[in-house]
């Protein structure tokens, strides 16, 4: 292959290593977990009601069935979740509409206030799964629930699932839970004189300079 070519070979590489998105390493990983120890540890729960929530008022709306619970922040006695860290949480709530005409309305409830509305309508003999998302900051201590208003109606049996209620902790004071992130681990070419390169850290954003250095490389190649 010419030194042409190679050069344009090393040119494309790197530019997909400044761009694409990565795993965190091994190291990288415990260093989170780490983090996410100091902070509490993971937070998640996803509950499910057994029965039908027929037209009355349910507050709380108790999730009797807890399937997951990391963390142990949602009591299946009361249905209320308590934050055990602050941080940024996601919850969704998602319902089997009854078939009937029913103006189906749930909130989101934060320490006692209502924070989003959840609606929806069908009519005569549909039914479809309603799914809500709420994501909010939260305070150590802050709880949150599921209130239903009257004239609602949801179905579930006993086993499917389909009237559920979770949460989980996406990021606290500034560590993200999720263990990706943008950056590149690719380390760049060896060409001639040069003995290394160094590549660019996993923990740093790549720049423009790193096409430039290979830029550079390859006219060296080429004189």
């Amino acid at each position: 292959m010419s030194p042409t070519k190679i050069c344009s070979a090393f040119v494309i590489v790197t530019v997909l290593c400044v761009t694409r998105p990565v795993v965190a390493g091994p190291s990288e990983l415990v260093s989170r977990q780490t983090a996410a120890r100091q902070q509490g540890g993971a937070v998640l729960f996803f509950a499910s009601y057994q029965g039908s929530l027929r037209e009355i008022e349910f507050n709380p709306i108790i999730f009797n069935e807890v399937v997951v619970n990391q963390g142990s922040a949602y009591s299946n006695d009361t249905g209320v979740f308590t934050a055990p860290v602050a941080g940024i949480y996601q919850f969704v709530f998602a319902a089997q509409l009854c078939r009937g005409n029913h103006n189906n309305l749930w909130h989101f409830m934060i320490k006692g206030d209502q924070r989003m509305v959840c609606h929806a309508q069908v009519s005569g003999g549909d039914t479809t799964l309603s799914t809500c998302y709420l994501m909010d900051e939260l305070k150590k201590g802050d709880q949150v629930w599921m209130r239903q208003i009257v004239g609602s109606c949801a179905w579930a049996s006993t086993i499917s699932k389909t009237i559920t209620f979770s949460g989980v902790l996406l990021a606290s004071e500034g560590v993200s839970t999720l263990g990706g992130r943008y950056g590149s681990s690719c380390p760049l070419p060896s060409l001639g004189r040069t003995k290394s390169i160094a590549s660019v850290s996993a923990g740093q954003s790549a720049t423009l300079s790193t096409v430039a250095i290979t830029m550079l490389l390859c006219l060296n190649l080429l004189d």
